[in-house]
């Protein structure tokens, strides 16, 4: 069912201040009140009824379920009616089977939810109806306890409308109506009620502003990272709770798409090529939300689903509210994902999160040791002796030395993919491909160059969008899987890490899409589409038409790829690839 037949309904009333009413579902598991109702009736061998050997009642736990508008409750028991008489049960009347019930949700007036009996029998485990003396023991001691049972709708209700609130604060007042029975919820819409300046559509005439040309100063930059940090931190954590409870691979694949989709659409944000207009968290949450609830269906996390849904249809039904989604609202929407969680789920830090690592495969890079490669005795000790020994780390060549520095960084680079290959084995022809693809990636992505000169010292290579190193691997994109430290500063873990991605990409996205086209040869390129954009552009370079700097990008790429997989070596003095016949 979507969420836009779920969740909007708008009745308009007579004119006034309060003009619309937004109603919306809240939607209680009938898992939970099985278990609430498990608590006011006892399971065997706690007896309902007992009294004597001979007169009592057993009820199991209950199993409730849903059929035609109603609740379905059934309940296995036992019971018998009689007297001792010489050590012995003499019984009018015994009983083995399921007791039923039809039910009905309604919300009182304090707001909690109960339960009217609309019929109730018992049948025998022939599936035979009767034994009248046994259901009146059992309507007598069972019917009042069902009646008397409730539910607190308080703390879902509270989550729900803190969420809504911190993205509106001027709502208005808040009612129950009375529940419906769907397959697995009982669902209680709240209704609120808002002014009728907010039912203003933007369709009447105002519009969007249109974003600056201009690229955005450092400081406008770093407070644009930091307005979209919450955001970030709101889907890492939502996005780590869900994979912790389910193990299903392919739920976690999912899942680690929509994360990498999210934070390259950050990336693209902070580097400019996309705009930031309005309020950058509210598009990135509609945008990532339908994703998300897709992935979660609706299943054990329906507070938080709800809660998430009445964002997107507060915003659909009062486009002229121009709602937020505030760091509050996202830090509340999480908390109703993990009531029981401790800290502050919006925590934001570049460190490594051993969790995030585990859940989602990825194994940081170890230590390694930067070994000198002599490209011949005589060029050792002729050729600067000095320049063949430094570490590559914080190693900016010049012009002259970049004869000695090509070919250790060459080596770094065949390391690390061949380290991937043992890992994580690819089938031919994808081995070869992947094999040129890791140096070819570092040489259209910064020149094989680890370090620029800034303030007349070595400083690690970055980009606006936060790529750094010889990988311009992103910080935003890989938070919490790598140690940005030694990304930065260490060339030999930011190409292992490179090579780690360029697998992942390989194996997950481009060859499942080269094969689905029939094209083993459209593997190269769609690992650096993705590499460069993110999952969702996996195949954008066979867009037609196709957008230009995008064909610019992916035919550097395949001119490069070309040349390194044919055996040409890179020319650092040009950033591109020596000819064939040259470099043999």
């Amino acid at each position: 069912m979507s969420a836009l037949r779920l969740l909007l309904c708008l009745l308009f009333v007579t004119p006034a201040a309060w003009a619309g009413r937004l109603e919306i579902p809240l939607r209680v598991p009938l898992e939970v009140v099985q278990k609430a109702l498990a608590a006011q009736l006892p399971a065997s061998p706690n007896a309902v009824y007992r009294e004597g050997p001979c007169r009592f009642l057993n009820l199991d736990a209950p199993a409730l379920g849903a059929a035609e508008g109603e609740l379905r409750l059934a309940t296995p028991g036992s019971a018998a009616l009689g007297v001792e008489l010489f050590g012995r049960c003499q019984n009018a009347a015994d009983w083995q089977g399921t007791l039923h019930a039809r039910l009905t949700p309604r919300i009182d007036e304090t707001g909690r939810l109960r339960l009217h009996i609309v019929e109730s029998h018992l049948v025998d485990s022939r599936g035979r109806r009767g034994v009248p003396l046994v259901w009146k023991l059992a309507r007598e001691q069972v019917h009042p306890r069902l009646e008397s049972f409730s539910y607190d709708l308080g703390a879902p209700r509270g989550a729900l409308l803190s969420v809504l609130r911190s993205a509106a604060p001027g709502l208005g007042d808040v009612q129950f109506l009375q529940p419906r029975i769907e397959a697995t919820h009982i669902v209680v819409p709240i209704a609120i009620d808002f002014p009728d300046a907010w039912l203003a559509s933007t369709a009447s005439g105002a519009t969007a502003p249109s974003p600056s040309a201009a690229p955005l100063t450092e400081a406008e930059l770093d407070a644009l990272d930091k307005a979209l940090q919450p955001w970030d931190a709101f889907l890492a954590f939502v996005i780590k709770q869900v994979a912790r409870d389910n193990d299903n691979p392919e739920l976690r694949q999912r899942l680690f798409t929509l994360l990498l989709d999210s934070r390259y659409r950050l990336a693209a944000i902070l580097s400019g090529d996309e705009p930031a207009t309005g309020d950058p968290v509210r598009g990135l949450f509609f945008e990532a939300w339908g994703d998300l609830r897709t992935i979660l269906g609706d299943s054990r996390y329906s507070l938080f689903i709800d809660a998430g849904d009445a964002l997107v249809a507060l915003d659909r039904a009062a486009p002229g509210l121009g709602a937020t989604v505030s760091a509050d609202g996202l830090r509340q929407l999480a908390r109703s994902l993990a009531p029981g969680a401790t800290g502050d789920p919006l925590t934001y830090d570049l460190s490594v999160d051993p969790e995030l690592e585990r859940l989602f495969d990825v194994q940081e890079p170890p230590k390694s040791v930067d070994v000198p490669v002599e490209t011949s005795w005589l060029d050792y000790f002729i050729r600067a002796a000095h320049a063949a020994e430094r570490s590559l780390d914080r190693w900016i060549p010049t012009r002259d030395e970049l004869a000695l520095y090509e070919p250790r960084v060459h080596q770094v680079l065949l390391k690390a993919a061949a380290a991937e290959l043992e890992r994580a084995a690819l089938p031919a022809p994808y081995d070869t491909m992947y094999r040129s693809m890791v140096p070819t990636t570092a040489l259209i992505e910064s020149c094989w160059r680890q370090y620029v000169v800034k303030a007349g010292k070595p400083f690690y290579l970055r980009s606006q969008s936060g790529s750094i190193g010889i990988m311009q691997i992103n910080q935003i994109v890989w938070r919490g899987f790598y140690d940005v430290q030694r990304l930065r500063w260490d060339t030999a873990y930011n190409a292992r890490a490179g090579a780690q991605i360029l697998m992942r990409y390989m194996k997950d996205y481009a060859i499942p899409y080269a094969e689905k086209n029939g094209d083993p040869s459209l593997a190269p390129r769609a690992t650096y589409a993705v590499y460069n954009a993110g999952p969702r552009a996996v195949g954008r370079f066979l867009k037609k038409p196709p957008h230009p700097r995008e064909q610019r990008v992916d035919n550097q790429l395949w001119g490069l790829y070309q040349g390194i997989a044919a055996g040409a070596q890179a020319d650092l003095k040009s950033c591109g690839v020596t000819s064939v016949s040259a470099s043999q």
